[in-house]
């Protein structure tokens, strides 16, 4: 998935989920862009779930998944991403 903010152009993988007392932690898988670790708490997940439960864009992405995967492999940005990073030095705080 693509994380995009004012900071960061990121794709991010799940990699590994965990809990660690009450939080779950998810962290990003090998291949992500950067290695990104998000702790999420009950009150995260709470609210997490009901804005998708009740978001009708949520649905329909759900029932029409089995329908996305007969359109074959996405094509990957590749080269023009890499370029676009290298060029105005994105995920680089300094």
């Amino acid at each position: 998935m693509r994380v995009v903010s004012s900071l960061a152009d990121i794709d991010f993988a799940i990699g590994r989920i965990a809990r660690a007392g009450r939080d779950l932690v998810v962290e990003s898988a090998p291949d992500s862009t950067i290695a990104t670790k998000v702790t999420v708490t009950p009150r995260d997940a709470r609210r997490s779930l009901r804005v998708l439960l009740t978001s009708p864009s949520v649905w329909v992405f759900v029932l029409t998944l089995p329908l996305a995967s007969l359109g074959g492999a996405r094509p990957a940005s590749g080269g023009a991403w890499e370029e676009r990073r290298r060029r105005i030095g994105l995920n680089k705080p300094w």
